[in-house]
């Protein structure tokens, strides 16, 4: 079993237990929206940085994104913006 990490999680810890569920698991719709849920958590509470959440996220599946990006805004997407994630969901990692 794996110790309890104590302070903030690294961006090395988090991509090196992110490689290990996905060795383990599969980089599967519910893995990926876990990891991005959790990301999202770090983000938002300032334990990690914008550019770390995106490095790490790229390792991942692209699926939730437009609901990442509602939960982040609190409020509905424009069709616009929509439009412009899903854009971006289409070009390659």
């Amino acid at each position: 079993m794996t110790a309890m990490m104590t302070g903030y999680p690294t961006e090395s810890e988090l991509r090196e237990r992110m490689k290990r569920q996905l060795a383990r698991r599969g980089a599967t719709e519910n893995v990926a929206l876990l990891w991005h849920g959790y990301l999202s958590g770090l983000l938002e509470w300032g334990l990690i940085e914008l550019v770390v959440f995106d490095r790490l996220s790229s390792l991942l599946p692209k699926v939730g994104r437009k609901e990442i990006v509602e939960l982040s805004m609190d409020e509905c997407i424009s069709p616009e913006l929509e439009r412009e994630i899903e854009e971006s969901m289409r070009k390659p990692q």
